[in-house]
C-alpha cells in the first residue's frame, strides 16, 4: 500500500514538473513577430521530448509499454462519434452567444492552418504522450486492463483525467469564468482517452479522441463565422 502511494505521488509530481517546465519554457524563447510557429510549439515540443525521455528510462527502452504500439486497438467508425460532445456545445454557443461576447481563447490568433497543425494534431499528440503515455504508465505500471471488471474506472484512469483537466486551469487567466466548461470537458476527455489507453494498451485511440474533441470544439465556430460574414 505504501509503495503504491509513493508511486502515485511520484508519478503525479514528475508529470507536473514536465507540464510546468513546458508551460514556462516560452518565457525563455521569443519567436520573431509573424513566425508561423506559435509559442505553444515550444511548450508542446518540450512536453513531448521530456515525456518520451522519461518513458524510455522508466520502461528500459520498451516504449510499447508506454502506449507506443497498436496494442489491441482496431479502428472502428464508432470512435468518430466522439466529435459530437464538443461539436454540439460549440454549435449551441454559435447560436446562443453573440460573437462579441465570446471569450478569447489561446488559439484565437491562429490561422486555420495553424489550428489544424498545432492544435488539432500536434497538441493532441504531445498532451496524450504526457498524460496517457507518461503519467498513466507510471501510475499503472503498464496500463493493462483488469479484464475481470472491464467497466470499472481504475485509479490511473481517474487520476490522469483529473491531471489533464487541471492542466487547463491556466486558461482562467485569459478566458475568465468561461474556462470552467473547458476544464470540465478536458476532464471528461481525459476519462475517455485514458479508458481507451487502458483497454487497448495503445496511445493511438487516445490521440484520436483528443483530436476529435478539438475538431468538434472549433469547426462549428468556423462555420458560424463563415455564415455571419457570408449572409
Amino acid at each position: 500500500m505504501a509503495n503504491r502511494l509513493l508511486r502515485t505521488i511520484g508519478a503525479l509530481a514528475l508529470s507536473a514538473v514536465v507540464a510546468l517546465a513546458a508551460l514556462y519554457s516560452t518565457k525563455l524563447v521569443d519567436f520573431p513577430a509573424g513566425s508561423f510557429f506559435p509559442s505553444s510549439f515550444i511548450t508542446h515540443s518540450i512536453m513531448l521530448v521530456c515525456s518520451i525521455g522519461i518513458l524510455w528510462v522508466a520502461t528500459k527502452g520498451k516504449l510499447a509499454l508506454g502506449g507506443f504500439t497498436w496494442g489491441s486497438y482496431r479502428f472502428s467508425p464508432r470512435i468518430l462519434a466522439w466529435v459530437l460532445p464538443t461539436a454540439t456545445l460549440s454549435t449551441l454557443s454559435v447560436f446562443l452567444a453573440p460573437a462579441e461576447e465570446a471569450a478569447k481563447g489561446p488559439a484565437d490568433d491562429f490561422t486555420k492552418l495553424q489550428v489544424i497543425l498545432f492544435v488539432w494534431i500536434y497538441a493532441s499528440i504531445c498532451e496524450e504522450v504526457l498524460t496517457r503515455g507518461l503519467l498513466q504508465t507510471l501510475l499503472s505500471g503498464g496500463g493493462s486492463l483488469d479484464s475481470a471488471r472491464p467497466r470499472r474506472l481504475s485509479m490511473p484512469v481517474v487520476l490522469s483525467a483529473l491531471f489533464f483537466g487541471a492542466m487547463h486551469i491556466v486558461l482562467v487567466r485569459s478566458m475568465g469564468p468561461a474556462a470552467i466548461p473547458v476544464i470540465v470537458l478536458a476532464t471528461f476527455l481525459g476519462l475517455v482517452a485514458a479508458r481507451y489507453r487502458e483497454r487497448t494498451g495503445s496511445l493511438i485511440p487516445a490521440v484520436m479522441v483528443h483530436m476529435l474533441f478539438n475538431i468538434g470544439g472549433m469547426l462549428p465556430l468556423w462555420v458560424g463565422q463563415w455564415v455571419r460574414t457570408t449572409w
